[in-house]
């Protein structure tokens, strides 16, 4: 896990009105591939796995997805923020058939199969301060989320 990316430029703010859950995982994906962290079958691979395997984390507040997939998948181990203005309708990881407004994504490209469970508990230990969370929802750069992110997910 030591070796796990993620500074600034693995960080995006989206501030679009409507976007679905798959183009949300599409744009967050592109970043990893454009910088070499995924291969190019990456983007469908996560649209792939969420679709069986959804990620959200209803929170009861401000919620999470944690979208991931199968390490063949990726290049590099890293992973990728997106803070959503406007939060985005997706299906929750302990009810697949329901959903909740997600606020933040963590993409995980992980290139040990059992990487992400160390993650995950990071993820849902972040998300719980949801004042923290707000905080990073009110970001105004990149590079702000970042510095409020980084010493509770590196």
């Amino acid at each position: 896990m030591a070796d796990l990316a993620f500074n600034s430029n693995l960080v995006t703010l989206i501030d679009e009105e409507g976007l679905t859950c798959e183009q949300v995982e599409r744009r967050i994906a592109g970043i990893l591939t454009e910088q070499g962290y995924a291969k190019d079958t990456y983007a469908q691979a996560i649209v792939d796995r969420e679709a069986n395997f959804p990620t959200a984390l209803d929170m009861s507040g401000l919620n999470v997805a944690i979208p991931h997939c199968d390490v063949a998948n990726v290049n590099k181990a890293a992973f990728c923020m997106a803070v959503l203005k406007h939060p985005v309708d997706w299906h929750k990881m302990d009810e697949p058939e329901e959903t909740c407004k997600v606020s933040v994504v963590v993409m995980l490209a992980l290139t040990e199969a059992h990487a992400h469970l160390e993650m995950l508990q990071k993820v849902i230990a972040f998300v719980q301060d949801q004042e923290l969370v707000a905080k990073v929802i009110a970001s105004d750069t990149p590079e702000q989320a970042f510095e409020l992110v980084e010493p509770h997910l590196c």
